[in-house]
């Protein structure tokens, strides 16, 4: 499994170094803004790096699921499915892969923005006023009190959450080209099948919360996503493989 691991981190290497390179650009613009005591700079850079934050991560998740895609439809890419190894371990790699993905390019931008939160700390305030200053203006304008436990449970939730859409993702991918192959109008089953699951499944947590008794507005709310998020993504992982093993010889 982990061979198949890096194969597929190194079929999908090239767009990572193409998001480094650029926000290493975002870091120069910053540190520029820095050197030269520009606020404006400063604040440009990091406004521009936290939107191109988001929608690497958006592109990172899409490309793992079309990377899949092209694996089910182009010939040399269904290669895969016929080396020595079980659609378990093919999956279980590139669900992992995916999720590793994921996480290490969250954990490299959050890396970036402490660098530069640590560098304007050093130059213009105390960490006690910066943290007093953030913790007002969050709770001033969302009313929300800042708690950071309660921030990396929201960053775990969010990163698991992504990682069940992208095993849904590849659940309805692989309908499509097994179960539904010869059917007209495959793709636009399966790609109703993709939203009405993620309907469902919403519509079953909301139900669980209410049977348990869950308070939306605390930390059990968001442990409890989690676990049942990462429920959903083993039981669309096994389901995606044994449909693959019905229809695909390896």
């Amino acid at each position: 499994m982990l061979k198949l691991m890096k194969y597929e981190l190194r079929k999908q290497a090239f767009s990572k170094i193409i998001i480094l390179a650029i926000a290493l650009l975002g870091e120069i613009m910053f540190f520029t803004g820095f050197i030269m005591d520009k606020s404006e700079t400063i604040g440009l850079a990091l406004g521009l790096l936290s939107m191109f934050t988001i929608g690497a991560l958006f592109f990172i998740a899409f490309e793992s699921i079309m990377t899949f895609q092209s694996d089910l439809k182009q010939k040399h890419s269904y290669m895969l499915f016929l080396t020595p190894n079980t659609t378990y371990s093919i999956i279980g790699a590139k669900v992992v892969s995916s999720a590793l993905q994921i996480m290490l390019s969250g954990l490299a931008f959050a890396l970036l923005f402490l660098i530069d939160g640590a560098a304007l700390l050093a130059k213009y305030s105390s960490i006690g006023e910066i943290n007093r200053i953030l913790k007002e203006f969050i709770n001033l304008q969302f009313n929300i009190n800042l708690d950071y436990k309660y921030i990396i449970l929201v960053i775990l939730v969010v990163l698991v959450t992504w990682i069940t859409i992208i095993t849904l993702s590849y659940l309805s991918i692989t309908l499509s080209s097994t179960f539904l192959a010869d059917k007209k109008g495959k793709s636009l089953i399966s790609f109703a099948a993709f939203f009405i699951l993620i309907i469902a499944i919403s519509k079953f947590e909301d139900f669980l919360l209410y049977a348990f008794g869950i308070n939306l507005n605390n930390d059990t709310y968001l442990v409890f996503g989690i676990l049942f998020h990462a429920v959903v993504t083993i039981i669309a992982y096994i389901t995606t493989a044994w449909m693959l093993d019905k229809k695909v010889s390896v």
